[in-house]
């Protein structure tokens, strides 16, 4: 069971060392990508951080994301802080390419939280690592991702469920994992989803499987040069024979593993290399080699973990370095410029304020001024206004009662002419013999009502306006003797006194309203004259 951890934390460093595909075609981030794979990180950090530096200079947010971003891999192998500082910053910088490159803000973003994830592993924080590499996953399984990012999140799905025993489960993402580096053409990553794939066939007791998922990674691994996963491939062949073959197949794989691993910076691939070893050993009896390599393997951590204080140390003298140039520039350049900008500033700024001031002073005088005058204007405006609608009001008031006036004097001529006939119609029927025929053409000159009519129905419309139209609008059979009758009702005169104005006898007035009742359809309860009133 040791063993299988102390695998799996290999898987992981493999995972880590190879956490993102070759960078941009930036020469320096190259080189420095060249270093890192050599193990040779402090070399590796110097190379990003000019790229850094050189990208903040130009300005050029793409190259200071992808700078930091490497920056953070070849740092948290020393100092899993300092790595998490420089991510954390590259995610901050492609953050700001959203707007103006989104697709490359997504993929560098996510190639940071898979990083951040490694992070998290090696710091024992599996949930977190766990959540990170399952956004990855779930914002980039859809996407044509070419940079191996999806894979990695995958591999370190698969390893963080091998780690919760849920081995189902882990066997799912790990084959996602190989699929996607086969589509994605990435060939650093293969051989260790090969050996994963083949480690948990072998657990399956599927002996045929796991060894032909070995032998791809042994033949992948030595095709692309690379020695970590030769290493992990021939442990993991050589636990398949101690298994299933021979403990002298096993032997001879498990020191092959280790003369690889002899000169790799890593030591861990050593050790564990030397440990399967050391269990072949144990079963063949060979206490006295046994005892030599555990030596061996004393010696190795002690000079491993000498040589991580190395590399933090170096890496920390890089960066004190770095930052001490930066310093030293800033401050010759700033000691050139102080005393200039200075004077330069002091005198600006007094002219600026002196300039500011009678812009001021003046701006506030002419917007007085002109607040004055609005003022006035405005009080001028509103007088005249009330004025106006003064005179108006009262020339409507006068209005109204000129045409009132004519009104009620055209009544009351029509109802003194009617009368006067009236009179003339009585002599006549007394027919005197030398009057008849000179009355008759008086009471045929003045019975012709029409012009009265249309002098009244003039005035009455100018102060009823639209009377007679909507009577008809409402009451279509409405005839024009109907209409008479309701402007005298309007006028609120009795029967004599319309009878009077039409000529007619009061019966016959009665008779006129009481048809116009019917063609307006009142009932016996409502009143007639209340009801042309409200019209």
């Amino acid at each position: 069971m040791n063993f299988l951890k102390a695998t799996f934390f290999i898987f992981f460093i493999l995972i880590s060392n190879s956490c993102n595909a070759v960078p941009s075609d930036n020469i320096l981030m190259q080189k420095g990508w060249k270093a890192l794979v050599k193990d040779q990180e402090a070399a590796a950090f110097d190379y990003f951080w000019q790229a850094y530096e050189k990208a903040q200079k130009k300005n050029v947010t793409a190259d200071k994301a992808e700078a930091l971003m490497y920056l953070g891999i070849s740092s948290y192998g020393a100092s899993l802080e300092k790595g998490l500082q420089f991510v954390t910053k590259s995610l901050n910088e492609y953050k700001t390419l959203e707007k103006t490159n989104p697709q490359l803000a997504k993929i560098g973003r996510y190639k940071c939280l898979q990083l951040i994830s490694t992070i998290y592993s090696r710091q024992k924080k599996y949930n977190d690592a766990l959540r990170l590499s399952q956004e990855v996953v779930k914002e980039l399984e859809n996407t044509n991702d070419t940079s191996g990012t999806l894979g990695l999140a995958y591999a370190s799905l698969g390893n963080l469920y091998e780690l919760k025993e849920q081995i189902t489960t882990a066997e799912k993402y790990h084959q996602l994992a190989l699929n996607d580096f086969e589509k994605s053409n990435v060939l650093a990553y293969l051989p260790t989803s090969y050996c994963k794939l083949g480690k948990i066939a072998q657990q399956k007791k599927q002996k045929e499987i796991c060894l032909s998922y070995f032998n791809k990674a042994i033949k992948l691994a030595q095709q692309t040069e690379n020695k970590q996963a030769q290493v992990v491939a021939f442990i993991a062949l050589g636990k398949w024979h101690l298994e299933f073959g021979t403990l002298s197949q096993s032997e001879i794989l498990f020191t092959k593993a280790e003369r690889i691993a002899s000169p790799l910076s890593d030591k861990i691939f050593e050790i564990q290399a030397i440990e399967a070893l050391n269990e072949v050993k144990k079963k063949q009896g060979k206490y006295q080699e046994v005892s030599q390599l555990q030596n061996k393997v004393i010696q190795i951590k002690d000079a491993f973990y000498s040589f991580e204080r190395e590399q933090i140390v170096k890496s920390l003298e890089v960066q004190f370095e770095v930052a001490e140039k930066d310093r030293k520039l800033q401050l010759i350049s700033a000691e050139k410029e102080v005393s200039k900008l200075t004077n330069y500033l002091l005198i600006s700024l007094l002219g600026l304020v002196l300039v500011i001031f009678t812009i001021l002073y003046f701006f506030l005088k002419k917007i007085n001024k002109r607040d004055k005058q609005l003022l006035k204007t405005k009080e001028d405006l509103v007088t005249l206004m009330e004025e106006q609608k003064r005179l108006k009001e009262l020339q409507f008031q006068n209005d109204i009662e000129h045409k009132e006036s004519q009104l009620s004097a055209i009544t009351i001529q029509m109802v003194e002419k009617n009368e006067l006939l009236d009179e003339i119609k009585t002599i006549i029927n007394k027919k005197e013999p030398n009057t008849e025929n000179e009355l008759k053409k008086v009471v045929n000159k003045y019975t012709i009502q029409d012009n009265n009519w249309k002098d009244f129905d003039h005035h009455f419309e100018s102060v009823n306006k639209n009377f007679y139209t909507r009577l008809k609008q409402k009451y279509p059979e409405i005839s024009a003797n109907d209409l008479k009758i309701c402007a005298l009702i309007k006028l609120n005169l009795s029967i004599k006194e319309m009878a009077s104005i039409l000529n007619i006898s009061p019966d016959s007035v009665k008779t006129a309203r009481h048809r116009l009742r019917k063609k307006l359809q009142l009932s016996t309860e409502e009143n007639l004259t209340e009801f042309i009133l409200s019209v």
